[in-house]
């Protein structure tokens, strides 16, 4: 692993962007203290700098690469990329071996094609988080992210909220009485701290919304549960010295609710 690459190209991407992570989903350091990073300069590259890269961490066989968890924070326009702390490391990493998880539970299934107009839609989502396209293209190419490979990134980053759409949305069901029992428990009694006499059901649009809540709570409560038992059942194997704290803590997370067993595939 001591070798240098320039612009290297890495193995998968994995955010969320459940900040578009997984929000976003967040986005992909130099030598700082504790030595977390190998930041040099190539001969005759005009002090331009480049990324030795490190195995972090395996899950399932899978490797996770010090450029991996660069890159997604690269993403990430509230990160400082000049002063990457081993905490931000440590956060980052636990949301990718998640989301690794989901990747690899998502290439078991057929999902429909990436259309041309989805990947350009994702990849202006993610731009537009930051002050201009140029400071974001300038902030890829710090980190020595191509345009091909951030190509590969958004499509692996779409194929997995495909799979979260299709596996713990799709089937979720919502009934009249969740929404009437919702709308008494919680949303009359908001509306009468306020002062607003509400009616004693939900008009069509107050439905609407409360079936969306319903909705993405359950859904997000399904998905947390298979991520429990997926670590539970996963290889994960740490490799630099910052992530076994991470693998302990993912472990526990898996092993705290033995009752969740992995959802049946639909």
């Amino acid at each position: 692993m001591g070798r240098h690459r320039q612009g290297r190209t890495g193995i998968w991407w994995r955010r969320w962007w459940q900040a578009g992570l997984l929000g976003g989903l967040a986005g992909w350091l130099w030598f700082v203290a504790g030595g977390v990073v190998g930041y040099a300069q190539s001969p005759g590259s005009n002090g331009r700098e480049f990324l030795a890269d490190r195995m972090v961490a395996t899950v399932n066989g899978d490797v996770i690469t010090q450029s991996d968890l660069v890159w997604f924070l690269a993403f990430d326009p509230d990160v400082n990329l000049v002063s990457i702390s081993e905490a931000d490391l440590q956060r980052v990493l636990a949301a990718k071996i998640d989301l690794l998880l989901l990747s690899q539970e998502a290439a078991r299934f057929p999902l429909a094609n990436l259309t041309g107009e989805e990947v350009a839609a994702a990849k202006q989502r993610l731009i537009k988080r930051f002050p201009s396209e140029a400071v974001f293209r300038e902030r890829l190419e710090s980190v020595g992210l191509d345009a091909e490979t951030f190509e590969r990134l958004i499509r692996e980053r779409l194929q997995v909220e495909k799979y979260i759409n299709f596996r713990f949305q799709t089937f979720v069901l919502v009934t009249d009485d969740d929404v009437l029992e919702y709308y008494a428990t919680r949303v009359r009694p908001a509306l009468a701290a306020s002062g607003t006499v509400a009616p004693e059901t939900p008009n069509d649009e107050q439905r609407a919304l409360i079936i969306e809540i319903l909705s993405r709570e359950r859904a997000e409560r399904e998905q947390r549960q298979w991520l429990e038992a997926a670590r539970r059942r996963a290889d994960l194997v740490p490799i630099a010295p910052y992530a076994r704290a991470v693998i302990s803590g993912q472990e526990a997370k898996g092993a705290a609710t033995p009752e969740a067993a992995p959802p049946p595939h639909p």
